[in-house]
């Protein structure tokens, strides 16, 4: 590495499917170890940029290239979703941090979720990094009932699997 100040361009992946940082992320196992929330970008009725945060809870990877998410309904995400569908989703991974763009398109959770259930499918990678510096974490969170709470995620990952 180097102590360099200069712009150093994303590497770029236009290969169909999630990679392997986020599909072993959003696996759906270790929640409670997963304490890194995911940024989720959408664009909003007015053309701006609307971010939120995700836990590894409210997401759930399906390999090669499919990652469900549940969003509440009443949302700016979900209604930005449903709109448009575009995404983007960041992760500090690697020393750096990693940006897959998705497309997204709504589903019919199943009963006992009350929540916005949506899939969407990756477009693109890039991977942002410094040469005079390392990402060390991302937002991060501390859970405060963590048996409740890994119960809750424990159902919605598997009511996110089971969705046809």
């Amino acid at each position: 590495m180097t102590a360099e100040h200069r712009y150093t361009r994303p590497e770029e992946s236009r290969a169909a499917g999630l990679p392997e940082w986020l599909a072993g992320y959003l696996d759906g196992s270790d929640l409670l170890d997963k304490t890194q929330a995911a940024r989720i970008s959408t664009v909003d009725i007015d053309g701006w940029p609307h971010a939120t945060l995700l836990s590894a809870g409210d997401m759930v990877a399906l390999p090669p290239d499919r990652l469900r998410l549940l969003i509440y309904p009443q949302s700016t995400t979900t209604a930005n979703l449903t709109r448009d569908g575009r995404l983007a989703l960041t992760l500090s991974v690697d020393g750096g941090m990693g940006e897959v763009r998705l497309r997204a398109r709504r589903l019919d959770p199943p009963p006992e979720v009350d929540l916005a259930m949506f899939e969407a499918i990756a477009e693109s990678v890039r991977f942002h990094r410094a040469p005079y510096a390392d990402v060390t974490t991302g937002v991060t969170f501390a859970v405060h009932d963590p048996e409740t709470v890994l119960a809750r995620w424990e159902r919605q990952v598997d009511a996110m699997r089971a969705t046809p």
